[in-house]
């Protein structure tokens, strides 16, 4: 059951987190302007395919891990990605709900699947970090940034875990203290790629459809 909070933590998941969430979103606003300021090249060649059905092929690729070679060959990494940014959504709901509609997630059952969904978040973090330590190659091409913000996207998760119950302050206190800084640092950071994607997704379709290879073909392989 939630329990009563002082008014230290209400605050902290009420003004607090609309604080924060107004400044990434301001941060996120003059980005977008940024890339909007910027033409995207343009084609001089005759098109050779579909602009709009390879848009929307080159969107789908997130959910088609086969389409891709480096996640058809490491179905493991792919499905570390998926729950790991599943995780991450699920969190960041939960920070919404939480203030306004507690009793919506204070059943056992949810609590259970809320804490599963984090723990398999936190296993994935732990992974990534891990991987980005022990791999000559993924070392090379990493920041100070890098390993801090899965650091602390870890400790969020362990946050989380202990603050779904929502009986304990100390735990919804980490939680959210949490939420409200990564809602300020986040669109500093490597993290804000996000931002990019739909951008990156858009152009990298257009461009590709435009020559005729996307969608991509399937090859066939002679004996």
């Amino acid at each position: 059951m939630p329990i009563e909070v002082s008014r230290f933590t209400e605050v902290l998941m009420d003004q607090a987190q609309l604080v924060a969430l107004a400044i990434m979103a301001a941060v996120y606003l003059l980005k977008i302007r940024w890339i909007l300021n910027h033409a995207a090249a343009s084609e001089r060649t005759p098109a050779r395919g579909d602009h709009g059905k390879a848009i929307r092929y080159s969107y789908a690729t997130l959910a088609m891990p086969w389409e891709l070679p480096s996640t058809r060959r490491h179905w493991f990494h792919y499905l570390e990605f998926a729950f790991f940014h599943i995780a991450v959504a699920v969190a960041i709901l939960v920070t919404f709900v939480m203030p306004y509609w507690p009793r919506l997630l204070s059943g056992r059952d949810m609590v259970d699947l809320l804490q599963i969904v984090f723990a398999v978040g936190l296993l994935a973090a732990a992974s990534r970090l891990t991987r980005r330590i022990g791999t000559p190659a993924m070392r090379a091409v990493s920041s100070p940034d890098d390993y801090f913000s899965l650091l602390m996207l870890g400790t969020w998760f362990a946050a989380a875990i202990l603050a779904a119950p929502q009986a304990s302050e100390p735990a919804l206190i980490a939680f959210f203290g949490l939420t409200a800084f990564f809602l300020v640092y986040v669109p500093f950071s490597k993290i804000s790629h996000y931002i990019y994607w739909p951008f990156i997704r858009y152009y990298t379709g257009k461009h590709f459809g435009h020559r005729g290879v996307y969608p991509a073909k399937s090859v066939p392989r002679h004996a």
